[in-house]
């Protein structure tokens, strides 16, 4: 519990420091692309003597008389239907296929190759494409946009060391509660056998001397039940506290000796049972937790089996994994609590599990997720 409370704030501190990181690297480049456009295009329209701004009559002045003017470095073009109409001099066919990529294109301004362009519309269907040399500026470009994104994978690097540090500061006091949850169950426990056995052996003796008493009776069901609470709590602690002792087992011997000590129990419910066990399964993991594991839901199973129904065991080896399914006749499990029922303590029906005083105790300490093997 603790470790996934762990990791989960570590991804939100994690994912929230590099989507801030991204985002500002995204807007500098951005910054950095649109500047480095926006000046160089400036440039064009002084070299091309062009005045944007409409005239009284709304007419954009255009200098034609420069249009073929050799600038070196600046070329212009003239499309019609995707084809080129005109042109200035010196213009090449790299110059050209950029051109026509570029009336292709869906932006008005940006660079290809080594050349910065801009476009302006002409009459009902042309496009005027002017391209400047400025290959030293897109180099100043390209070099800030790959140091922002060096910067910003840095920047990613170190957020994840210190989301970690601040994951395991913000769990450490939930962390340090829990383990006192848990030294105080395991205090309380044994603090509650001594109590338990004294009335338990007072009950024996009151017995021996007045014989059977139903109210005796009462009294000694009661402490049994209790002794079982208790070490169920003593269980749980111990569990939680313990290592898990992972070694080569054959995992087909200890479900098949798990479900024979189920045997009289199910006999007894007239159940019927049902195994299907590959032999010579071998598993890597915690042999006792395992055995821990088919038991429990065993004795799930049967509980919640009524008089005549069928439990049935199977163990399968599917290529690199191991299937182990216990199915039992009994009512579903209502919808949207299924995953709920790992959960300690939990109880889907809360009166019957009193009454048959279980309380979502039985537990295991697993690394893994058990429920797929």
């Amino acid at each position: 519990m603790i470790n996934k409370l762990r990791k989960n704030i570590f991804w939100v501190i994690q994912l929230s420091l590099t989507i801030i990181i991204l985002g500002i690297i995204i807007i500098f480049a951005g910054f950095s692309y649109r500047n480095t456009i926006t000046s160089s295009t400036m440039l064009m329209d002084r070299i091309d003597g062009r005045n944007d701004k409409p005239n009284e009559l709304g007419e954009i002045r255009i200098d034609n008389d420069r249009f073929l003017e050799n600038i070196e470095g600046v070329y212009k073009l003239e499309i019609s239907n995707n084809a080129i109409t005109k042109e200035s001099s010196d213009v090449t066919d790299e110059i050209r296929n950029y051109a026509i990529k570029i009336n292709n294109g869906s932006f008005e301004e940006g660079y290809i190759g080594s050349y910065i362009y801009k476009i302006r519309n002409i009459g009902y269907n042309g496009k005027e494409i002017t391209l400047m040399e400025n290959e030293d500026a897109i180099n100043r470009l390209k070099t800030t946009v790959i140091s922002a994104a060096v910067i910003g994978l840095l920047g990613i690097f170190a957020t994840y060391i210190i989301s970690k540090k601040l994951a395991s500061i913000i769990v450490k006091p939930v962390e340090e509660s829990f383990e006192k949850q848990k030294q105080f169950i395991s205090d309380a426990s044994h603090e509650l056998k001594t109590p338990l056995a004294v009335i338990e052996a007072n009950a024996d003796v009151l017995q021996d001397k007045v014989g059977e008493n139903k109210w005796l009776t009462y009294i000694q069901n009661e402490v049994q039940s209790m002794n079982k609470l208790v070490n169920d709590l003593l269980t749980l602690s111990k569990v939680e506290n313990t290592r898990s002792n992972v070694q080569k087992f054959n995992i087909s011997k200890e479900i098949q000796m798990a479900v024979s000590a189920f045997e009289s129990l199910i006999y007894e419910k007239e159940i019927k049972l049902k195994t299907n066990i590959d032999e010579e399964i071998y598993f890597n993991g915690d042999k006792e937790d395992i055995k821990h594991i088919i038991s429990i839901i065993l004795d799930n199973a049967i509980k919640h089996t009524e008089k005549n129904g069928e439990i049935i065991v199977n163990t399968i080896k599917e290529k690199n994994d191991i299937k182990i399914e216990i199915i039992n006749q009994g009512e579903p499990i209502p919808e949207g609590e299924e995953e709920k029922i790992f959960e300690r303590f939990y109880r889907v029906d809360k009166s019957r599990n009193r009454a048959e005083k279980r309380y979502g105790l039985r537990t295991f300490n697993c690394k893994r997720d058990c429920r797929k093997i």
